[in-house]
């Protein structure tokens, strides 16, 4: 006789593991843009060697982008329509303006986030001369595919959607359009190459 096992539904990742995936991710990117620095220093500077870097500043700046967006919504909301006063009436009109802000505030403060406090603002320190309103239209496109992709990834995150995410497609969408027709300015080139002579000897 054959037994059947049923199959246990999996459980969804916590919060806590969301947030070591992602530091994870970030420790891992850290390792290979070290490494790659000494495979730079024997040839001349170019755009694509900070990808790794832009990508990891606009993640950063997705994440910043995405709570401002949060708590403005919520902000605007509460102050145009204001929940009443008693209870149990306020924390059913306070949940709903959570709720709304959830959606609506990172879906739109995710790709300004991603590109000007993230990809622009790594592409400035590092001398990058990048396509900005490419970089901006990329990290829409990127949230769109995001959200599309990974669902609920916020109140529900998985294993998957710990790297498919609006996050992440923001920030990768905003540095393939920055790198677009990007370039580097001879002084800029220089001084990278100065500062690893004076790293490395």
């Amino acid at each position: 006789m054959i037994f059947f096992k049923e199959r246990e539904a999996p459980l969804p990742v916590s919060g806590r593991g969301w947030g070591r995936g992602l530091v994870y991710i970030v420790f891992c990117a850290l390792a290979i843009l070290s490494v790659s620095e000494e495979l730079r220093a024997e040839r001349p500077v170019q755009p694509t060697d900070y990808l790794l870097l832009e990508f990891l500043f606009g993640v950063q700046g997705a994440i910043v982008g995405g709570g401002l967006g949060f708590y403005a919504t919520y902000w605007t909301l509460s102050l145009v329509q204001p929940c009443p006063t008693a209870q149990p009436e306020r924390r059913a009109c306070e949940l709903g303006t959570s709720l709304i802000s959830l959606i609506v505030g990172p879906t739109l403060g995710i790709p300004p986030g991603a590109t000007f406090l993230g990809v622009a603002l790594a592409g400035a320190i590092v001398g990058v001369q990048g396509n900005i309103l490419l970089a901006f239209a990329g990290s829409i496109v990127g949230t769109i595919v995001g959200a599309a992709v990974a669902g609920n990834w916020v109140i529900e995150p998985t294993d998957f959607s710990l790297v498919v995410n609006p996050v992440t497609m923001a920030a990768l969408g905003a540095t393939i359009g920055y790198n677009i027709g990007a370039t580097v300015p001879s002084e800029f080139a220089s001084t990278y190459k100065v500062m690893l002579f004076e790293q490395r000897f």
